[in-house]
């Protein structure tokens, strides 16, 4: 489809009836719905075959120019004649979107050209790492093509990524991954989402009653959820202002798939979110770039150091907006990769996520006269710069209990070096209703080690 925003300006009512004037200053005309992914897919540099449908008229035309510029070898669109191509105009005035104009066929596309696209995709399918259907609901995906490419996909052990909009999830059997948003998932679930445990609970009926491996949630404000048969995971978004939220799936679904079987699925997830906080704060449809998704971004970790008091206060807020509260704890000497991921992980199972950290005696009392190296404020600034971390706070006992008996967390989680020990806390966590994790631990990583290895 065609995405064409119309920039201008409204300063007077119109005297023909209550309604604004707008008046034209700019416009400008990109690829949108499966173009959009494409053009994402594109910019983050993946090699990307694409086809759809275009009617035979002036904007099937421009969406043929527009896809000579991406520079893309394979692809192909098929002219039905008979349909409109799908174009969606935006008016736009003072960085606010107005009203949305669309034009477009919807009804099924007819059997004869539902058999030339699947002879395309049959040609298209072979030797790929992913495909991706981008399914707006407007007829080309139909019932025997998604159920096609679904089977066909499965028998050459290709992952199948889609986007869903049509209400027959039955289309959808057998997939991959399919990325409702919030909304979608509710209504097909009929089970309603206030939560990461309700979103959990969804996933998991979406998965069973259709036989899908994995679903990822897009929740608007609340991030993106992935929930999957090992566990689920959250990705809170980053607050930032608001200025057009179109195309922002798109996005996401073309970082996922350029990702997938290539990255672990918790950084997968946190690049897809990070991608999707870029373009919303764009006006217009607006692929992401490569450099932005690992580009450094300031971090501002002093307020993230608290007392206790100042913390309880804190937390106090973050209930009433509903969140999850994490908790783990450690001495975090020298961080090294086993911390991060731990930590990272931690995150992905809460919204506000709190490190306890030995104080410099407390980690004498454990370690030994000689440790810590690195003082305590030190290593509270180093974690506050973690992007995963969202408070921090310094106990001078050898464990964290009285803490957490005054913050009573929702979760606590550990590293797997812990599987076989009592992890202090577990006990009071029942009392009210909170849970324990224990993470996947990353043998031989510890700051022990690295100062025995430095030793020799």
């Amino acid at each position: 489809m065609l995405d064409r925003y119309v920039f201008g300006k409204v300063n007077r009512i119109s005297p023909e009836a209550p309604v604004p004037v707008f008046l034209t200053k700019s416009s400008k005309e990109i690829l949108g719905g499966s173009g959009n992914v494409l053009s994402n897919l594109v910019s983050l540099g993946t090699q990307t075959s694409y086809l759809s449908i275009i009617g035979r008229d002036d904007t099937g035309t421009k969406i043929k120019n527009l896809l000579k510029k991406l520079n893309i070898n394979n692809y192909s669109l098929i002219i039905d004649p008979l349909r409109k191509t799908t174009v969606k105009t935006r008016y736009i005035s003072n960085s606010q979107q107005i009203i949305r104009v669309d034009e477009e066929t919807s009804e099924n596309i007819l059997k004869k050209v539902e058999n030339d696209l699947i002879k395309k995709i049959d040609k298209f399918i072979k030797n790929k790492d992913v495909i991706v259907i981008s399914d707006y609901n407007k007829g080309i995906i139909t019932e025997r093509v998604c159920k096609y490419i679904i089977k066909k996909a499965n028998l050459l052990k290709i992952p199948i990524i889609i986007d869903p909009k049509n209400k027959n999830f039955e289309i959808y059997k057998n997939s991959t991954l399919v990325t409702p948003n919030q909304l979608e998932a509710s209504k097909i679930s009929k089970l309603s989402i206030d939560s990461n445990t309700d979103t959990e609970k969804c996933g998991r009926m979406i998965m069973k009653k259709y036989n899908i491996k994995n679903v990822l949630v897009t929740r608007g404000d609340k991030g993106l959820s992935l929930i999957t048969k090992k566990g689920s995971f959250h990705s809170p978004t980053i607050s930032k202002e608001v200025y057009d939220v179109s195309g922002a799936g798109d996005t996401v679904l073309a970082v996922i798939a350029s990702t997938f079987n290539k990255l672990e699925q918790i950084k997968a997830l946190t690049l897809a979110n990070k991608a999707a906080g870029k373009v919303i704060g764009r006006i217009g449809t607006s692929p992401i770039k490569l450099k932005e998704l690992f580009e450094n971004e300031q971090k501002t970790y002093n307020n993230k150091i608290f007392d206790i008091k100042l913390l309880c206060k804190k937390l106090e807020e973050d209930r009433k907006k509903g969140l999850k509260i994490g908790f783990t704890n450690g001495c975090f000497d020298i961080l090294h990769f086993g911390h991060i991921s731990c930590i990272e992980r931690s995150k992905m199972h809460c919204d506000k996520l709190i490190i306890a950290l030995n104080s410099d005696s407390s980690v004498k009392k454990i370690k030994g006269k000689n440790r810590p190296i690195n003082n305590e404020l030190h290593r509270a600034k180093v974690l506050s710069s973690l992007k995963f971390c969202d408070y921090v706070i310094i106990f001078n006992e050898k464990t964290p209990l009285s803490i957490i008996k005054k913050i009573k967390p929702d979760l606590i989680t550990k590293g797997g070096d812990y599987k076989n020990k009592k992890i202090v806390g577990e006990n009071l966590m029942k009392k009210w209703g909170g849970e324990v994790l224990t993470l996947d631990y990353i043998k031989d990583l510890s700051s022990t080690n690295i100062l025995n290895k430095i030793k020799i």
